[in-house]
């Protein structure tokens, strides 16, 4: 026995043996829930729901939070198949289930078999029902979930609460404590084995600022002008040097084709805007169905590079560049919202022509690349563009336009500003990472990349998302942290091999900030 007159607080001698220790007791059928209802109907009924996969200090204080509005907690999760996110959960539904109903401040515990709480909410009819604070912006969300369970709610008289405490990200979690299962090791994006991407949450950027982003950018229409460029990688294993020209001799393994320059730049936007009209040299294939194709010329450009299976570097690439000037006229860049002019230097578009159209436009926002490669070293610069809103370039770009090297980055800006009499531009510098000018707002983001696979397709990539963000008048740190998730995803394939998806950059947007 403990003595009564010590100042340490009252403990029971023994633990009782009678108690369900595991929370199994707290897991009902999501049909068992009206009986919960009926059971404390003179009671408050509390209702979170979500997947809860990783359980963290930001779900404790969600619980806590939504306890403290009722007398009953009742927390549903959705079942393993409706989960919409790019990585899988770390823990299955039965896991799940088991996690949330071992903590002693949550009552009772189901799962739904659908993606949203509608089925829930029909059942138990909660008197509150609760949200994280991420989704008080109802347009923020894409699913449109919670406007139909926000009006089921109100519709018997129970409200919705978003809550105000810290908020924490399980998918960012996971990727950093590579606590990703055996079973998804094939997931690109979540490889236990490997961090791949920087934490940068000192920027101080909110998950909902990403989330507005996408909102806005979905209603937008955009017209992408520039050559679509067919690139062909082909793995070669190499066996020795030639005996009689003593060049490189190798067998052809595997030969892979996919659409780069204008093409792919085409493909990412699809995946955030309305409506992209390109016009190249042609685009063909399954496109999505949001986008149209205007055929400026129709010969093809094909780029061909020759790599070594062994180590993944290159050994040579050849090329085939046989493209005539744009032959239509060009549509009035005022019937779309944004303008993207993508100029890889192959010929196909005329900047006398592009000019006069960028001189007449009257609301159109006007976002320019001018791209320097080998074909064009020297020759293909961003200053043939005049009176664009945005331009995108990268040090190269930038210093053969200064005819200048060594520069710093901050330079670099200030001077391309003046020389493109510009005061929205962003300058990048691979693994340096990028800085921005939107007006006087100046920031600058770090590479997102710590484990990279193939850089080609980073640029178009940044300039595609950038260009969306600073045509819907986004700050400087938004310009740069948007157009650096999309070159951060595509360092993480092989090449162009597909377009960036709205979720895999969702995905990537939560592990970084």
């Amino acid at each position: 026995m403990i003595d009564s007159r010590s100042s340490g607080p009252s403990v029971p001698d023994t633990i009782p043996r009678t108690r369900d220790r595991s929370g199994a007791r707290k897991i009902l059928p999501l049909r068992d829930l009206a009986a919960i209802r009926e059971r404390f109907r003179d009671q408050t009924i509390v209702l979170c729901h979500g997947a809860f996969d990783l359980v963290h200090m930001g779900h404790l204080i969600h619980f806590e939070e939504a306890a403290s509005l009722g007398d009953v907690l009742v927390v549903t999760l959705t079942a393993d198949k409706h989960i919409m996110k790019k990585r899988a959960v770390s823990f299955n539904e039965e896991y799940r289930l088991r996690q949330v109903a071992a903590l002693e401040i949550v009552d009772f515990v189901a799962l739904v078999n659908e993606p949203s709480a509608v089925s829930a909410l029909e059942v138990l009819r909660p008197d509150v029902y609760v949200k994280g604070s991420e989704y008080a912006n109802l347009v923020l969300d894409k699913t449109a979930n919670i406007f139909a369970e926000k009006r089921l709610v109100e519709s018997y008289g129970g409200r919705i609460h978003f809550t105000t405490g810290d908020t924490f990200s399980s998918t960012k979690l996971s990727h950093f404590l590579q606590a990703s299962p055996e079973a998804v090791q094939g997931n690109p994006l979540l490889r236990n084995d490997k961090i791949l991407f920087r934490d940068v949450s000192n920027l101080a950027v909110r998950l909902e600022d990403v989330k507005n982003f996408l909102a806005r950018a979905s209603s937008l229409r955009v017209c992408l002008l520039g050559e679509t460029i067919i690139d062909e990688w082909v793995d070669i294993t190499v066996t020795n040097l030639s005996h009689k020209s003593r060049c490189v001799a190798g067998q052809e393994t595997a030969r892979i084709r996919q659409i780069g320059g204008t093409g792919i730049i085409a493909l990412h936007l699809s995946g955030f805007v309305k409506h992209v009209h390109c016009l190249t040299n042609g685009l063909v294939g399954d496109l999505p169905s949001n986008v149209e194709v205007t055929q400026l010329a129709e010969n093809p450009l094909v780029k061909t590079r020759f790599v070594d299976r062994d180590s993944g570097l290159p050994l040579f690439e050849s090329k085939v560049l046989d493209v005539a000037e744009m032959r239509p006229a060009l549509p009035s860049f005022d019937n779309y919202d944004l303008v993207l002019v993508a100029d890889f230097g192959h010929g196909l578009l005329k900047s006398e022509v592009i000019n006069r159209e960028i001189a007449i436009k009257r609301h159109a926002y006007v976002a320019a690349m001018a791209q320097v490669n080998s074909s064009n070293y020297g020759y293909n610069l961003p200053v043939k563009y005049v009176g664009a809103d945005y331009y995108s370039l990268n040090r190269t770009e930038a210093e053969l336009s200064l005819h200048e090297k060594n520069l710093t980055f901050e330079t670099l800006l200030d001077r391309m500003s003046q020389l493109l009499k510009c005061r929205s531009l962003s300058v990048t510098d691979g693994n340096q990472g990028a800085i921005v000018r939107m007006g006087a707002d100046v920031f600058a983001v770090p590479t997102l990349s710590t484990n990279v696979i193939d850089t080609i397709g980073c640029g178009d990539a940044y300039f595609a998302l950038s260009s969306v963000a600073a045509c819907l008048g986004f700050p400087a740190k938004i310009v740069a942290l948007v157009g650096s998730i999309g070159a951060a995803a595509m360092t993480q394939r092989r090449c162009n091999e597909r377009p960036i998806s709205e979720q895999e950059f969702l995905t990537i947007a939560k592990i970084v900030i």
